[in-house]
């Protein structure tokens, strides 16, 4: 290879490794995307209406994990299959029920009204904080995309001219 591009191309590859790296191992895994027919679309409050009975719940959690449904404190499991999606089907009538899905140090809590509909005069309840948030993962990415650019921009700019290095080293001596 080039011995003149080495060092530019080891600065891309730590550059590629930092984009990576932080995608897969931060962000919560754990999320419930629908509850029978009604999409959550990314929300998650603290109480849902559900007006049918005995629905089936679907989500997305760490690949071929186990993932706990507690229903009023009652424990049951399912898994998660090679591609995370994961459906538990709740054998229940109408009523309230405490609702709780666990898997690892992640949950999801909230209250599930089935057969009812929405109260009169009700518009919205107020966003449960059991779970992160859906713009936090992409606002770090954001960030992370950012600081990436320009640190290879500034790379680019110093390395590009043996003047302008010469004069930021020089900087960075009298510093120390």
């Amino acid at each position: 290879m080039y011995p003149k591009f080495k060092d530019k191309i080891k600065c891309l590859v730590w550059l590629l490794l930092l984009f990576v790296v932080p995608v897969y191992s931060f962000g919560a895994s754990l999320q419930l995307n629908r509850i029978g027919s009604l999409d959550l679309d990314g929300n998650m409050y603290s109480e849902w209406w559900y007006t049918g009975s005995r629905p089936t719940f679907y989500g997305t959690a760490e690949e071929s994990s186990t993932v706990t449904v507690k229903v009023d404190g009652t424990e049951a499991t399912t898994s998660a299959d090679g591609s995370g999606n994961w459906t538990y089907y709740l054998d229940e009538d109408t009523g309230d029920y405490a609702i709780e899905i666990v898997q690892g140090a992640e949950s999801i809590s909230f209250t599930l009204h089935l057969g009812q509909s929405l109260p009169d005069g009700s518009v919205e309840s107020t966003e449960s904080t059991s779970s992160v948030p859906a713009t936090g993962f992409d606002q770090y990415i954001a960030l992370m995309l950012g600081v990436g650019v320009i640190l290879l921009a500034t790379y680019f700019y110093i390395s590009g001219d043996s003047n302008r290095k010469a004069v930021f080293e020089t900087r960075i001596l009298k510093e120390d």
